[in-house]
């Protein structure tokens, strides 16, 4: 491999860092998010976590969980090329 593909490969391998970087501070902020909701429908009385705004909660809830998976999955493969 010549020099000039070193390079434009080292430049790669930066943003690939800097984009996992980016990426593990949005999951901590999402991790922090998820974690507030949960929280929030733990804390409503049992008749208003069976409602309609409970159930949104919930699905709020789930959908940030499997966001959150997907991220780390992603942060992961990262990690593998890097």
């Amino acid at each position: 491999m010549n020099k000039q593909r070193r390079e434009k490969i080292g430049k790669l391998k930066a943003r690939i860092q800097s984009t996992q970087t980016e990426l593990k501070q949005i999951s901590s902020e999402l991790s922090s998010i998820l974690n507030e909701e949960q929280d929030a429908f733990d804390n409503m009385p049992e008749g208003l976590q069976s409602s309609y705004r409970g159930m949104c909660s919930e699905d709020a809830i789930d959908n940030m969980e499997e966001a959150s998976e997907k991220l780390d999955e992603v942060i992961e493969l990262l990690g593998d090329i890097v």
